[in-house]
């Protein structure tokens, strides 16, 4: 399965996205989820400073507003975000 990234976000743009939001207890326990998961898996091949959590965490909240539910699939579309995670997704 292939998601497509828009463009990274801007400085704000976690702000913007968080803006005027509301989330139920179960959707910010999937939201902590994917990201642990995303930030676990980065972890693992680079150390993880600041903007490569903004980035991750701004992924997961589009991958979720665009109606994915499941903590891996949203921690994968998040990794996408990432140049050295894309350059090895397997063609489907």
């Amino acid at each position: 399965m292939r998601f497509a990234m828009s463009e990274p976000p801007s400085p704000f743009a976690l702000e913007e996205a968080l803006a005027g939001a509301a989330y139920e207890p179960e959707d910010v326990m999937l939201l902590d989820a994917a990201f642990a998961r995303a930030c676990d898996q980065a972890s693992q091949r680079f150390a993880l400073g600041e903007g490569i959590r903004s980035l991750l965490a701004f992924a997961i909240l589009e991958g979720a507003k665009s109606g994915l539910r499941d903590p891996g699939h949203l921690a994968s579309f998040a990794l996408r975000a990432l140049p050295s995670f894309r350059a090895q997704e397997p063609d489907r």
